[in-house]
């Protein structure tokens, strides 16, 4: 029977005088929005569900539109006995959702994947009647909406730039282009390398990565497993349907404790504290350490981290969270990517960072915590070189935040009499401090207000000059930092090509409250029009005021800031190298190692699939 139906139905083609056009919803993010088809100033049908309309007319051209939360039009020259499949697309805008119509082309896999749904159901049929109902019922909104259209036209005429709500064919064009696969590692990172090189030689540069090094490894890692994975899958009608599946178990996977990982970048930034005053480590999870609930940094020694706390309290505290910091930044480069290109790709990274480190923030302050602090130093014995630099990252945040003068060595000596005790348990803080570490936990929660982590990539919020749609979204950020902790809403705004991020900062301390702005261009095409090969560029721009001396106890504010330039030099389609050079005040900047005042560059290589 099944394979009878089937026959039955084994061409979506028309009668040679006549062409037909298919209406397709194929998106589960609408189930419950109802939408109505129109051709010209006729009424033709609506859908709800993941249905399909069927609709025969003469050949020519042909105006389309569409109507829910707002309408679309479509114009379309259309040939006998062709047939045509129109996706009707879903998008979030400011705060309703909008229906776009793309015509899929015959050569797309789009085509033959919605063409095999067609050949399986029956399409919504509409009587005569019903449609002589509805035409009488909408003739006033008909007329306004074709009054509408005209007048956007004769706009679109006169200044000869085309409306991209019309523009079909460039639509088209866009809806074919991939996310470009982003690999980027900078290769030298001064001054950090500098110590790097001190640390291990020549292989420093391997072995002891800076914050940006280790970063743009694991973003590299991520872009390419990410948009990689879609175009083996997604673009694939017999994979298609699995694709969401397979990228959420990739995301999982690349989540494990394996090399070059975000868990492998968050082990590098505590490393990267140590190493910036002198101190060598190594980091377990290049061992693969896949069955292990707590990876360490391993071969630390002792005099390195009393030196640390002496030269610096400030890094002590930063050397605690920095591992959630870097994973912070990996899931902000990758809401950038994902908004900027209009990635077609499914990331769960971002989500998965929010929850493991909000979760990690806050099993720190849980009663029974200390269970696991004890089993780490029986495992560990009298072997130093074993023991982590840190134990539970945020119970020694919090003891060192509350203490910035107290010695290293007033943690008092190992249990097993070798060495200095190391980790801090929470039965050590006081009632305050760990309140204090529990607000962190809950603020932790701010993280999860990440549109693009629930796949929201991005809101229209109007048209371009150029015709393209102008797109934003927002986000916010809880970052724990040297002097407390800092509150941040970034937006993103795409406008005709041009990337722009905008940030608000509120930093804190044990008694204020201080502002900082940030505003940032991305991938800028420098002498666009006018070179033959435009420079991309990418600048930031930060301005703050933060605790003076970055200290918890400090009532008094200091006004600092930071520029930061990026610029690339395309020498092919695929390879661009780039310098970046970096000049900041004293304060505190995630993913920027120092908090004192610096000038830093770095060069670097970028490869675009």
């Amino acid at each position: 029977m099944i394979i009878n139906s089937l026959a039955a139905q084994d061409s979506i083609s028309s009668s040679k005088e006549k062409a037909v056009v298919y209406f397709m919803r194929n998106d589960p993010k609408a189930l419950l929005i109802t939408c109505d088809f129109y051709n010209g100033d006729r009424y033709i049908g609506g859908l709800r569900g993941l249905n399909f309309l069927k609709y025969e007319c003469d050949a020519g051209g042909q105006l389309f539109w569409a109507a829910a939360d707002n309408n679309d039009f479509l114009e379309m020259t259309l040939k006998s006995g062709e047939t045509y499949i129109v996706d009707v697309e879903y998008r979030m805008g400011f705060y309703k959702w909008k229906i776009k119509l793309n015509v899929i082309s015959e050569d797309s896999d789009d085509y033959d994947f919605l063409k095999a749904k067609i050949l399986k159901k029956v399409p919504i049929q509409f009587s005569p009647l019903e449609i002589e109902a509805a035409n009488n019922k909408r003739k006033d909104f008909i007329s306004k909406s074709l009054a509408k259209y005209k007048e956007l036209k004769a706009v679109e005429a006169n200044t000869a730039v085309p409306v991209h709500l019309f523009n079909v064919e460039h639509e088209t064009e866009q809806a074919k282009r991939n996310c470009p696969i982003l690999l980027d590692y900078n290769f030298v990172d001064f001054p950090f390398s500098k110590n790097s090189i001190e640390l291990s030689g020549a292989l420093g540069l391997i072995k002891n990565p800076s914050m940006s090094q280790s970063l743009n490894v694991a973003s590299s890692l991520n872009s390419l497993a990410r948009e990689g994975f879609y175009r083996l899958m997604a673009n694939n009608p017999s994979t298609k349907r699995f694709y969401k599946t397979a990228a959420f178990s990739v995301d999982i996977l690349l989540y494990m404790p394996i090399p070059l990982t975000s868990g492998w970048m968050h082990e590098e930034f505590h490393r990267a504290i140590l190493a910036k005053h002198g101190g060598n480590s190594y980091n377990e999870m290049n061992d693969f350490p896949i069955t292990k609930s707590l990876i360490s940094v391993l071969n630390v020694k002792d005099d390195d981290l009393v030196r640390l706390k002496s030269e610096s309290p400030q890094d002590m505290v930063r050397m605690s969270e920095a591992g959630i910091e870097g994973e912070y930044l990996l899931a902000n480069n990758i809401n950038k990517n994902v908004f900027f290109y209009n990635s077609k790709s499914i990331s769960f990274t971002p989500l998965i960072i929010a929850l493991n480190s909000s979760m990690y923030v806050q099993m720190c302050s849980g009663k029974n915590i200390d269970k696991e602090t004890d089993a780490l130093v029986e495992a560990e014995g009298s072997n130093v070189n074993k023991r982590d630099l840190v134990g539970l990252d945020f119970l020694s945040y919090t003891y060192d935040l509350f203490r910035p003068d107290e010695p290293y060595q007033g943690r008092g000596i190992h249990s097993s009499g070798v060495g200095l005790s190391r980790y801090i348990k929470r039965s050590q803080l006081t009632s305050h401090e760990l309140s204090y570490l529990k607000r962190q936990g809950f603020l932790q929660l701010i993280n999860y207000l990440n549109p693009i982590s629930f796949q929201f990539k991005s809101f229209t919020i109007g048209v371009g000059k150029n015709g393209d749609p102008i797109r934003a979204n927002l986000y916010f950020n809880h970052w724990l930092t040297s002097f407390g902790y800092d509150i941040s809403a970034t937006a993103l705004l795409k406008n005709n090509n041009h990337n722009y991020v905008f940030s608000v900062h509120n930093y804190a301390n044990y008694y204020e409250w201080f502002p900082g702005i940030e505003i940032e261009t991305y991938n800028y095409l420098l002498g666009e029009n006018r070179l033959k090969k435009p420079i991309p560029v990418s600048a930031r721009v930060m301005g703050w005021l933060q605790p003076r001396n970055g200290l918890f106890y400090s009532r008094k504010a200091s006004l600092g800031g930071m520029i930061e330039v990026k610029g690339y030099y395309p020498i092919s389609k695929y390879f661009s190298p780039y310098i970046s050079v970096t000049a900041k005040t004293n304060g505190w900047v995630a993913g920027n190692i120092y908090l004192e005042s610096n000038l830093s560059g770095s060069f670097g290589l970028q490869a675009i699939f």
